[in-house]
């Protein structure tokens, strides 16, 4: 199993804060309809036990989903690999370094108050809310030049191994058949039983001098 680089998680609080407003605002508002109907169109006035429990059962109603806010984005986090950046949270979303082009810092009314930032990879994958958020740019704009720097690698060497294949065959005896030909037996066997010296040589070689090139080269990408 592949292991990221590193984990990072968005600050809950910045991202709870606006949510807390949206339900106050709605609390706000039932409450106030509640009491235009009672007050304007029924002429009588709320009961002050009424009262109390309307306003205990809203303010239940906002901590209980607060609570719930809290523990939902608490399991958001980022994983950083070596060639991508992954989202875990709603969905899963990725992004891949091969995209990217720069990385845009953000910052909202509630990123602000808690000195938190955002950060834009793309149109559609941002980082964020976290806090360091110029330390996180920094990290990922590294994570960037390693991969492109093990992707140059990687081609290069892909070159190098297709250079030495071509070298390997070209400098082949012309007594050798091709790779992978068929080897095609003599119809008439020679009169004595045991093979020629430069026969037996050629027999028991089997490859070209100098092989058919290097193993596989393979670029480390996403492992740690």
């Amino acid at each position: 199993m592949e292991v990221p680089q590193y984990t990072l998680r968005p600050n809950t609080n910045a991202m709870v804060a606006p949510w807390i407003l949206k339900l106050l605002g709605l609390a706000i508002l039932f409450y106030g309809g509640i009491y235009f109907n009672v007050r304007f169109a029924m002429g009588k006035s709320i009961p002050p036990a009424i009262n109390l429990f309307i306003f205990v059962f809203l303010i239940v109603l906002v901590v209980t989903q607060v609570i719930l806010y809290r523990v939902k984005f608490g399991k958001y986090k980022y994983l950083f690999y070596t060639d991508r950046v992954e989202f875990e949270g709603k969905k899963t979303e990725t992004f891949f370094f091969n995209d990217f082009q720069q990385a845009e810092v953000k910052q909202k009314l509630f990123e602000k108050m808690f000195d938190t930032g955002e950060l834009r990879l793309s149109k559609i994958f941002k980082i964020g809310p976290i806090s360091n958020v110029t330390q996180v740019r920094s990290y990922i704009e590294q994570l960037v030049q390693y991969h492109r720097a093990m992707q140059e690698r990687y081609r290069v060497q892909e070159q190098q191994a297709a250079m030495q294949k071509e070298m390997g065959y070209a400098q082949r005896p012309s007594g050798y058949p091709a790779p992978g030909a068929a080897r095609v037996q003599p119809s008439v066997r020679p009169s004595s039983a045991q093979p020629s010296a430069q026969s037996s040589g050629q027999q028991q070689s089997g490859a070209p001098p100098g092989g058919t090139g290097t193993g596989d080269a393979r670029y480390p990408g996403g492992g740690a």
